[in-house]
């Protein structure tokens, strides 16, 4: 099975795991043939990727860390709530009531996956696939709640964290940025400099996503504060309050620390994304200064960047996907080669181990290592 995105995509290709709709229903199963109708209904929907069978990775198991079918049911409920909260400025009881219901529903299906598919001496935090594309705000909304949450709630439970402190700090990651539902939307998509009294504006989301979360009732206050620190710095650069060292709650550390990484490697709409090992070395760069180091390097020795399906060139020219993680080295994946350095298929794949042949580097991921 590989993940292939859709300019690549061919009728006859067969999918390698089944679609799902937003309500959590099947749409195409596994092993449906693609048609061209069907390719083009799905870039429609706005996939931007599928899962495809392919014999000579038949044997490699993608284990994403959240069913398809939790990924469709959160994105429908979240995209729904955050419409709401930005349709309507003085929200009733009624809508907070909604608000807490959502938010814990959403963290507790997250939650029952990572514990489901998880094995308890697993450290690793993998980092997650999105197949839908980000032109929406909505969809943006979505995906970055959805990530950071993920990314949290596992860190919550590598470190053992009670039940009480891993609610809150995963509420608090999945509604970090709640507060943008109030700030005007052709900021947040504008893709050009921001006036002074423009960023000054955008900042205000901070407070607006406290606010929002300390009036709901049910919702921890710890989870509000995440909202509201989350783009506060160490050394005191930050907003809203400049606050600094242990001043910063460390669940907004977290919060501030994993976002920061998740807007690097997805795109926004005045720059492309980055590969996931130059927004680590970004990260490094602020360890001390900007992020708590130990948060920093806790994290570069949990993710696993180079998530398995993965397509990766390699320095060599040589192209594959990463087939195993290093348990001990999760930077230097297990490779798959498929294609030689001019770009043929070859008969009989191999593998390398780059935590074995460090002179051997990903070059570049994803469409961009599949397309010359």
């Amino acid at each position: 099975m590989r993940l292939i995105p859709m300019s690549m995509i061919r009728p006859g290709m067969k999918l390698g795991k089944p679609i799902i709709s937003d309500e959590g229903h099947t749409l195409l199963g596994f092993q449906v043939e693609l048609t061209q109708g069907l390719i083009n209904k799905l870039k429609q929907m706005g996939f931007q990727q599928l899962y495809i069978a392919d014999q000579r990775t038949d044997d490699i198991y993608i284990a994403d860390a959240l069913r398809e079918e939790t990924r469709a049911v959160v994105r429908s409920q979240l995209i729904r709530t955050f419409q709401t909260l930005q349709n309507s400025r003085a929200l009733t009881a009624g809508d907070r009531h909604t608000l807490f219901k959502t938010a814990m529903q959403c963290i507790s299906q997250v939650k029952d996956d990572l514990h489901l598919h998880i094995r308890p001496t697993d450290d690793t935090i993998m980092l997650m696939q999105m197949n839908r594309s980000t032109f929406s705000i909505f969809e943006h909304f979505y995906q970055n709640a959805l990530n950071v949450c993920v990314y949290a709630t596992r860190i919550g439970m590598i470190e053992g964290y009670s039940r009480e402190d891993l609610e809150a700090l995963s509420l608090g990651a999945m509604f970090h940025d709640v507060g943008n539902t109030q700030v005007p939307q052709e900021l947040l998509l504008k893709a050009t400099a921001l006036t002074p009294i423009e960023y000054a504006e955008i900042q205000k989301h901070t407070e607006y996503g406290f606010q929002l979360l300390k009036e709901t009732p049910g919702i921890p206050l710890l989870a509000a504060h995440c909202a509201l620190q989350h783009h506060e710095k160490i050394d005191g650069t930050g907003y809203p309050h400049r606050l600094s060292g242990t001043g910063v709650h460390p669940f907004a550390q977290w919060v501030g620390l994993l976002d920061a990484y998740d807007a690097m490697t997805n795109p926004r709409p005045y720059r492309p994304s980055l590969p996931p090992d130059h927004a680590l070395e970004i990260l490094f760069t602020g360890a001390g200064t900007l992020y708590d180091k130990s948060k920093v390097e806790f994290f570069r020795n949990k993710v696993a960047i180079y998530p398995v399906g993965l397509s990766v060139r390699l320095s060599t020219g040589q192209c594959g996907i990463v087939s195993k993680i290093n348990p001990t080295l999760k930077q230097r994946p297990v490779v798959r080669i498929l294609t030689d350095e001019h770009g043929e298929d070859l008969k009989h794949p191999e593998e390398i181990d780059l935590s074995k042949h460090l002179h051997i580097m990903i070059f570049s991921i994803g469409e961009d290592a599949l397309v010359h």
